[in-house]
């Protein structure tokens, strides 16, 4: 009888061992830490990261700290031109574009230090990118970005805890749809601004659909988007999305639209434009890029 009482009982304290415990040497249950580079105030690329029409690369700047050890560390990006769907986006139109898809996996024989990595350079949006053929060029839009790691015992960061990074980038490119609006033209009784073609640009194309919505941030949650308040939806999109009608009334112009002819008389939405909301211009061309502008409410 007292051997079967001492197995169950000799069990349960290897299993407690294993929880950890006052044992020094007890089995490290955290996932690796990623944080900011000394000396920055953030990871890089940080939140909702904007490359607009002039520049040519993405700043990638982080730090990676575990006790027992990194053993992998993954980068990746996809397009998040439909929400949070993922593999349900049409194609682009024109196959001189290419999809931004950045996937980086470095194992435990690039860390001199096993216990901690930083890491400071660049994704390049023009020829240096080694994804791009010759005469290609990177489709304009909003892409889903993350850094994870797992250690040596097997422990990952995941999105459920926020232990892994995970953002929003938002790549404007210069052939895409442009957005001119200054902050004085911003407010419950006035919207001025435009959106137009570059025709300075061999590689645009015209409008064929444009979404204007106002967004409460989530300051609960940096790194998610907000919550739409209004929206107005004109033309058809090539991107199917899981949070908005992909067609609406018909553009009144393919190459300059005025928000004041859009919008000006629209009330419902201008009371949205109050102080704290942000305007957000999601516009496509008919080649699929898209450029997402946001702009602040401070009045």
């Amino acid at each position: 009888m007292k051997k079967r009482v001492m197995i169950p009982f000799c069990s349960l304290l290897l299993f407690a061992s294993c929880l950890g415990g006052d044992d020094p040497e007890a089995v490290d249950l955290e996932a690796p830490e990623i944080m900011a580079n000394p000396g920055m105030s953030g990871v890089q690329p940080h939140y909702f990261f904007k490359a607009d029409a002039t520049m040519s690369e993405i700043p990638l700047a982080f730090t990676v700290a575990d006790a027992s050890g990194i053993r992998e560390i993954k980068i990746e990006s996809h397009s998040g031109f439909d929400g949070h769907t993922h593999g349900k986006s049409a194609a682009a139109r024109n196959l001189k574009f290419k999809l931004f898809n950045h996937n980086e996996v470095m194992g435990a024989e690039r860390f001199d230090d096993p216990e901690r990595f930083s890491l400071s350079s660049s994704i390049y949006l023009d020829e240096r990118n080694p994804e791009l053929e010759a005469d290609e060029l990177i489709l304009g839009g909003p892409y889903h970005f993350s850094i994870q790691a797992t250690d040596m015992e097997g422990n990952e960061t995941t999105y459920r805890d926020g232990t892994t990074y995970h953002t929003t980038l938002y790549l404007n490119r210069p052939y895409a749809p442009q957005v001119a609006l200054t902050e004085t033209g911003l407010s419950p009784t006035a919207l001025n601004g435009r959106i137009f073609r570059n025709m300075a640009h061999g590689a645009s194309s015209d409008i064929g659909f444009l979404w204007i919505y106002t967004e409460r941030p989530n300051t609960e949650n940096p790194a998610q988007e907000g919550l739409v308040v209004k929206e107005r939806i004109w033309g058809q999109s090539n991107w199917p999305h899981q949070s908005r009608s992909n067609s609406g009334d018909p553009l009144p112009h393919s190459r300059e639209l005025s928000l004041q002819e859009l919008l000006g008389l629209d009330s419902d939405f201008l009371e949205s434009l109050e102080a704290g909301n942000r305007l957000v211009i999601w516009a496509e061309d008919t080649n699929g890029n898209i450029s997402v502008h946001q702009f602040n409410i401070n009045n």
